[in-house]
Parts: C-alpha cells; sequence; structure tokens
C-alpha cells in the first residue's frame, strides 16, 4: 500500500489511524481530511490503493461515500474505521463496498496486525466483527419450521435454508456473493485458499452452477443471502 488516504474528522483519531498504517506499510505516502469534501478533491488528485474512512463526518455519511470512492477508484481498497459495531451499519457497508470493518478501541497492535494482513488478502476485520459477521450467517440458516422443498433453476432441489450446503459451504458463499475473493474469504475464516477453492467447488457441483453470480443468485431465492 503505497499510497493511503484518511478520512477522520477527529484529529486524534486521524493522527492515530496515521501512525497505525505508516507502522504496518513501508513508507507509505498518507494523506488525512477532516470532510468528505476534502476527500474529494484528493481523489481527484491522486490514485489511492487505500482509504481508511470513519463512518459519521460533519458533511456527510462514510456508509455512502464507499460507493462514491469505488466509481471514481475501483481499485481502492477501502477499511472503515469506527466505533459503531452494529449489524445495519456493518452489513451496509460491506454492501457498498468496504473490504474491511475495523473498531477505533482495538489496541495499536491489533490495527496494525489487520493492516498488514491486506497484503496477505485477509481482509481486516475487527475480532468483534468477525464473530458478528459469523452469528449473522448462522443465525440465516437456522430454520424456523421445516420449509418446504423447492426445485431450483439449475434443477438441483434445495429447501429454502439450503439444507443442501454444509454450514461453511453457506460461510464461502455469503463471502464470494459480498465480493470477497478466495484469499479473503480463507484469510476471514481462517482456512486456506485451497480448501476455500474445495469448498467453492462443492458449492458449485450441489447447486449445479458453474459461476459464483449463479451460485448467488440460487443461494439468495432460497433466503441464504
Amino acid at each position: 500500500m503505497k499510497t493511503v488516504l484518511i478520512i477522520e474528522d477527529h484529529a486524534g483519531a486521524r493522527q492515530q489511524i496515521t501512525q497505525v498504517v505508516d507502522e504496518a506499510f513501508s513508507d507509505p505516502v498518507i494523506d488525512g481530511v477532516a470532510t468528505l469534501s476534502a476527500a474529494r478533491r484528493h481523489l481527484d488528485a491522486r490514485l489511492y490503493d487505500l482509504v481508511v474512512l470513519d463512518l459519521n463526518l460533519p458533511d456527510g455519511s462514510g456508509d455512502e461515500f464507499i460507493v462514491e470512492i469505488l466509481q471514481t477508484q475501483p481499485n481502492a481498497y477501502v477499511v472503515i474505521s469506527t466505533i459503531h459495531d452494529e449489524s445495519s451499519r456493518l452489513i451496509k457497508a460491506l454492501e457498498n463496498g468496504a473490504k474491511g470493518y475495523l473498531l477505533k478501541e482495538q489496541p495499536k497492535e491489533s490495527l496494525i496486525e489487520d493492516f498488514k494482513g491486506i497484503l496477505e488478502g485477509k481482509p481486516p476485520l475487527a475480532p468483534a466483527i468477525t464473530r458478528r459477521l459469523l452469528e449473522m450467517m448462522r443465525e440465516r440458516s437456522i430454520p424456523v419450521q421445516d420449509p418446504p422443498m423447492k426445485p431450483a433453476q439449475s434443477g438441483k432441489v434445495i429447501d429454502e435454508e439450503g439444507a443442501l450446503l454444509t454450514e461453511r459451504e453457506k460461510e464461502v458463499l455469503v463471502l464470494l456473493a459480498k465480493g470477497f475473493n478466495r484469499p479473503e474469504v480463507g484469510g476471514f475464516l481462517n482456512i486456506s485458499k485451497h480448501t476455500v477453492a474445495t469448498h467453492i467447488s462443492n458449492i458449485y457441483s450441489k447447486l449445479d452452477v458453474s459461476s459464483r453470480s449463479e451460485a448467488a443468485l440460487v443461494a439468495q431465492q432460497y433466503g441464504l443471502l
């Protein structure tokens, strides 16, 4: 990560993130701003490898700004740094394209390791956020009642909760559908990319599909996503 933009209105927090990023990467060029309007000027002037973004800013919402960042700089790696761990904010940020979600309360050493993990394909997620995501995925996979069986478009038969898939396969599929690549899925679930590839192969076979988009579509039809 050679160029980094930090968007944080609190001067102390901005300085802390700057120190963390400077220690995590080798001689990065770091720009820090306090508002979205200032961020837009920097994004117009320079390409950034990494954007670290707070959710609550004086002139707008960081959630929505993620989309704007990726429209102008689609290769930017966006990481949220916030005090908010609510499920609604987390899901919205990830759906809008954020690849990481860190909490300001994390120890400095933990934040440094999370940022270093980006270079190894590991999405930077606070431990509390990782637990929250896994809990949310598991909650979605628990049937309230015995659901009726339905034929998928592919010709396979799965129930409303995707009974053909194991719990791990459901977790892999959800992350793939959210846009994470194989190394990132492996880092998130603490499994190797080769194991991820095996799970993906099994998912495709069970759902009788041949691509990520097809698998996500079938899973969405039956309540997995």
